[in-house]
């Protein structure tokens, strides 16, 4: 009985080729960022995925403004603006 526990116990678990949760993006990469940039970090890739359809037919979209400190402790307003390229 030994051998079928021991059987089962190696057909659960352990690295898979494909397991993981999946990202919605082709690439993704590790990067050190300051503690206090974080939120305006995140802020910048919610803003860019949601402006992901923005093309020629459509103004400049400016996210809200996101209050942070700078690395020396002064107050700043960071505000993004994805707007359409336009290819010739």
């Amino acid at each position: 009985m030994t051998d079928k526990n021991e059987e089962h116990k190696r057909a659960h678990g352990g690295v898979r080729k494909g397991a993981g949760r999946k990202t919605r993006y082709e690439k993704t990469i590790v990067m050190r960022v300051p503690e206090q940039y974080k939120s305006a970090i995140k802020a910048l890739i919610e803003h860019i995925d949601e402006c992901e359809k923005v093309d020629r037919h459509y103004l400049p979209v400016v996210s809200k403004p996101i209050f942070t400190r700078s690395l020396q402790g002064k107050p700043q307003q960071v505000s993004f603006t994805v707007s359409p390229v336009k290819v010739t």
